[in-house]
């Protein structure tokens, strides 16, 4: 029996699998430590269950975006070293110290910041991650800088860098060359802080697509994958390098079924006529819970263990499904988004690119009102 709670749309999380994709990655990692992203819900998985379970998996370390998820993760007992990606604000600093978290920094000042508030409040020595920009352009101090600055930030009082890291801008093979350069970078920086400053610090360079590509040239003392803990491949062609199992299926119940007549239409600015009679299942799934509106009338869901077609404008908590060769449906069945129903698939990867983004959007845009079901 397929599992559906008490709820019109879910999201089943398979445990297990995001279990056996930590464990499949660290084979691959040949040494590297894991350090799990579990930032923006944990690509909207759920953050403190998969947390939990990475840890229970033998992560030891976790990685989110602010303040405020580590202290999410904190407040449900995650005790382990967890690592904040993104600057932090002067604001927020009291609140990262109080919860133990490990602030990136990017700039001298920043650095300086936290120290300052550190001294304030009477903490320990704060491990820092140096971040360095080697072509991301985003964060990080800048290479032509790099001696000069983290030899400034290593004497600031009351910090401690723990770790140097970079992130990669093309290691999903959108432009090969590009992304060797950056690791290139990378090195010959590690290496000037080594002979230069007597300096070894810990390292971080390879995400997902990273290990699955540049490796072990990209490697260092961790790894920090996102999406392939998911069970979701940065590029097709990365498939035959590990087996994954993508973690989340997304599901909804048929709430309305109705017959609709040759040349009525269905939903907002009647974008579709029925060129035929038609049987409209009408599903508890909308824009507001993940299903981009310009899915409308592009996509397929799978009801029976069959693929049907979606028909008329996706609305805000609605969609409607052409259901006229599913026999016997009923008002309570299920209907999926992503995931398996029978033999029949449909993948994240897939309603991705109907859309025009990535899967990283499709799952990060699941909606709060739709039930996360770990199994």
């Amino acid at each position: 029996m397929p599992l559906q709670p008490h709820t019109p749309a879910w999201a089943e999380i398979s445990l297990s699998a995001l279990k056996n994709n930590f464990k499949a990655l660290a084979k691959i990692a040949r040494g590297s430590r894991i350090l799990p992203v579990v930032k923006a819900n944990a690509y909207g998985h759920g953050a403190v269950p998969v947390s939990q379970a990475l840890l229970q998996a033998g992560a030891k370390m976790l990685a989110v975006a602010t303040v405020q998820e580590g202290a999410e993760l904190r407040a449900f007992g995650v005790d382990c070293p967890v690592l904040v990606l993104t600057p932090t604000l002067k604001e927020e600093i009291p609140d990262l110290l109080e919860n133990g978290l490990t602030p990136q920094v990017s700039s001298l000042g920043g650095a300086m910041e936290v120290a300052q508030a550190a001294k304030k409040m009477k903490t320990g020595p704060v491990p820092v991650h140096v971040k360095l920009d080697t072509g991301m352009g985003r964060l990080g101090v800048k290479l032509k800088r790099v001696l000069e600055e983290i030899q400034a930030i290593r004497k600031v009082p009351g910090l401690k860098v723990e770790a140097v890291y970079t992130h990669l801008a093309t290691a999903d093979w959108t432009d090969p060359k590009y992304a060797w350069k950056q690791i290139t970078h990378f090195n010959q920086s590690l290496e000037t802080l080594r002979q230069k400053d007597g300096f070894f610090p810990m390292t971080h360079v390879a995400n997902s697509a990273a290990l699955l590509t540049y490796f072990p040239q990209s490697a260092g003392t961790w790894v920090r994958p996102g999406i392939a803990l998911y069970g979701i491949y940065p590029n097709p062609l990365f498939k035959n390098k590990v087996a994954l199992t993508p973690v989340m299926q997304v599901k909804a119940r048929i709430i309305h079924l109705k017959k609709i007549d040759k040349g009525h239409s269905v939903s907002y600015g009647r974008t579709y006529t029925a060129s035929k009679p038609v049987s409209v299942a009408t599903v508890a799934l909308g824009y507001a819970d993940g299903v981009h509106r310009n899915l409308s009338n592009k996509t397929q869901f799978l009801v029976g263990g069959k693929r049907v077609s979606q028909i008329g404008t996706v609305c805000m908590d609605m969609l409607m499904l052409d259901v006229s060769k599913v026999r016997g449906v009923k008002v309570g069945d299920e209907a999926v988004f992503f995931g398996r129903q029978g033999k029949a698939k449909i993948g994240v990867e897939e309603q991705a690119d109907l859309s025009g983004t990535i899967s990283y959007e499709l799952l990060c845009a699941v909606g709060e009102r739709v039930s996360r079901l770990y199994v």
